[in-house]
């Protein structure tokens, strides 16, 4: 987890400390501090959230990365509710980007806050799970986590 002095801006998995340093230095260009206390609140709501509790993640966050395009998929991501999964044709209608489903798929991939920007609830339109930079495995498992029935992905084209 990184963060600037505007926000979260990072969320890592599948990462050794030694190699998210170094690749957080090549981003930004400096090393940087490790200051704990200021990714306390997020690490608190993390936890609850592993544990099963439904969380709110709020709080400030700030991307030092993506295109303007991406910037508003990621937004858009967190208008998902709790537990309910929304389609990439969902996003590209709330952004008024009709046909932009791979696109969108693209940008959830490229997510920099992975669960606290929730493009795991993101699905195809068929109702199949389609694809998650971590695995599908990690995908079903954060929906299980939100207690989402996983035999029951079909929604109504109203979501």
């Amino acid at each position: 987890m990184a963060a600037h002095t505007k926000g979260l801006s990072y969320l890592v998995r599948d990462k050794t400390e030694s190699s998210f340093l170094e690749e957080m230095q090549g981003r930004a260009g400096a090393l940087p501090q490790y200051q704990p206390a200021k990714l306390s609140h997020w690490h608190a709501l993390l936890n609850r959230y592993f544990s099963g509790e439904k969380v709110a993640f709020e709080g400030p966050i700030h991307f030092l990365e993506g295109t303007p395009f991406q910037k508003n998929i990621w937004r858009t991501l967190t208008e998902i509710p709790y537990a309910e999964v929304r389609s990439y044709r969902w996003i590209g209608d709330r952004l008024s980007l009709p046909g932009a489903g791979r696109a969108i798929g693209n940008a959830c991939g490229k997510n920099p806050i992975p669960i606290l920007l929730p493009c795991h609830r993101v699905i195809r339109q068929n109702g199949s799970l389609g694809g998650y930079t971590g695995g599908l495995h990690i995908k079903k498992k954060l929906l299980e986590i939100e207690g989402h029935p996983q035999n029951s992905l079909l929604f109504s084209s109203s979501k």
